[in-house]
């Protein structure tokens, strides 16, 4: 039988108390205050525009990519019909920092 030492040693460096183990991967709030404030207006605006239109997309089997741009938002990618676009457009246009909405969105037939 071939013993695995690398194995072995991994296996050493695993903390046993498990009370322990949850606390190495708990988060510090500070540091993940730190790292959420750090990202850009543009980049917030990008988080929750892909948080409101990925369900709405995924319902109407439409694809969408916003890019945003000191607040300006292009849509980017595919819709099997206009009103879809349309109804993207206006949630885009009511996520808090959007300037305004520009559609390069394609339509394609079902």
């Amino acid at each position: 039988m071939k013993v695995n030492h690398l194995g072995l040693m991994l296996l050493a460096l695993l903390p046993i108390n498990p009370v322990r183990a949850m606390d190495m991967l708990s988060i510090d709030p500070v540091a993940e205050h730190v790292a959420v404030s750090n990202i850009s207006a543009d980049e917030k605006i990008a988080w929750e525009l892909n948080k409101v239109l990925k369900p709405l997309a995924d319902g109407s089997g439409s694809v969408v990519r916003p890019q945003v741009k000191a607040g300006m938002v292009k849509l980017l990618g595919s819709s099997p019909s206009r009103d879809t676009v349309r109804h993207l457009l206006e949630v885009a246009a009511n996520v808090p920092g959007v300037r305004e909405v520009r559609s390069e969105m394609l339509i394609r037939p079902i």
